[in-house]
């Protein structure tokens, strides 16, 4: 069996993983070309099923390294008001604990050990399913390759979706988001809330406003295992409605961005505005919000779906969880021995169920209705 994996985001590392250990031939594809090619993702939880995926399938020392490199948490999550004068701490649901990591750095990990089924720079153009079964992909440098499953892990604007499910019903919600992160320094640990020092706090405001902060502070420093040093930091994500951050919101550069985002906090406790005005740069991006209804069954082949590809949701702290798991499942109904189209059909139900419940409880959480 051969399987091709669109994203080498998190879920598809894993997903290559778990099948690689079962002597899979995997071909691991991503458009960038480079692992850190632009800013994609801070500071982000995996909850305890997503945790369980990367336990069972990464190796063993892979795991141990994440582990070494997350974050160091006191508290879970808090909410609070624009003024910062009371903090609440919300209650988590059963199944919530797992690992809290530097996206990036768990990125680097994952994809050291996948170096010889990697492609970077490829970027996918379409599909064509194959007579007698199996599939081709189309790169946008006109090379193909061809497998037995094709594998969308390429997130929510997924182009393998588009084609394989046209009339899929994902929403770009009204609300824009913009996220950096800000270094902590002796200067911005003075102006980050404790709440957001130890956990993740939540402040919600006026007109749809809403700030996100957690800080991200290492275990131990990546550097010792032979990666990049990793640099304690505030990650800060500023909502609000797209009227609010204009119709040229996608080309503006970091600075503009910047200063929108702190501006949209305007009347906020001083020093929230003053914390996202000391971003880095190199770490701002403007984002949109997607949502989206399960679709309607489709018939099994040759290619699937997992994570933000297959159950688009808000962030909200569950979406990169869940796309490991999807990956851990996958991996499993991949090497059980059943037939390809069985496995992937067990597979996709199982995946739906989880994926559109954890998309549901996303968007609530979205919302803020804790």
């Amino acid at each position: 069996m051969r399987v091709l994996i669109s994203g080498a985001g998190l879920a598809g590392p894993c997903l290559a993983h778990g099948l690689r250990r079962h002597g899979v031939d995997v071909l691991l594809f991503e458009r960038d070309a480079a692992v850190d090619a632009r800013a994609q993702g801070y500071r982000i939880h995996i909850g305890g099923d997503g945790d369980a995926a990367l336990r069972e399938w990464l190796p063993a020392e892979a795991y141990e390294q994440a582990v070494a490199t997350s974050c160091r948490t006191g508290r879970g999550v808090a909410v609070a008001g624009p003024d910062l004068g009371t903090f609440t701490d919300i209650p988590l649901p059963p199944g919530t604990a797992g690992i809290t990591v530097d996206r990036l750095t768990l990125r680097r990990i994952m994809l050291r050990d996948l170096a010889g089924c990697t492609r970077f720079g490829a970027e996918f153009a379409g599909y064509t399913p194959l007579d007698g079964g199996g599939v081709r992909v189309r790169f946008a440098d006109g090379r193909t390759e061809d497998g037995d499953l094709l594998v969308a892990a390429d997130g929510a604007g997924s182009g393998i979706r588009r084609q394989l499910l046209p009339d899929f019903p994902v929403t770009i919600d009204d609300a824009r988001l913009i996220y950096g992160r800000t270094p902590l320094t002796a200067e911005t640990r003075d102006l980050t809330p404790a709440a957001a020092l130890e956990g993740f706090l939540g402040v919600a405001g006026p007109e749809g406003r809403r700030l996100a902060l957690a800080a991200q502070r290492f275990r131990r420093d990546p550097a010792e295992f032979g990666f990049p040093p990793g640099e304690d930091y505030v990650m800060w994500a500023v909502t609000a409605p797209s009227a609010a951050f204009g119709p040229d919101f996608f080309r503006l550069g970091a600075g503009e961005l910047t200063d929108l985002a702190a501006e949209a906090l305007g009347g906020w406790h001083p020093s929230l505005p003053a914390l996202v005005r000391r971003g880095d740069p190199a770490h701002v991006l403007a984002a949109s919000v997607y949502t989206s209804e399960r679709p309607e069954p489709w018939s099994p082949g040759p290619v699937t779906l997992v994570g933000d590809a297959a159950h688009p949701m808000p962030p909200a702290g569950v979406s990169a969880g869940v796309a490991l798991h999807d990956a851990g499942l996958l991996a499993g109904r991949l090497v059980s021995g059943a037939p390809l189209l069985d496995a992937v059909a067990e597979y996709e139900k199982e995946m739906l169920d989880h994926g559109f419940a954890a998309a549901a409880l996303a968007a609530r959480n979205h919302r803020g209705e804790h």
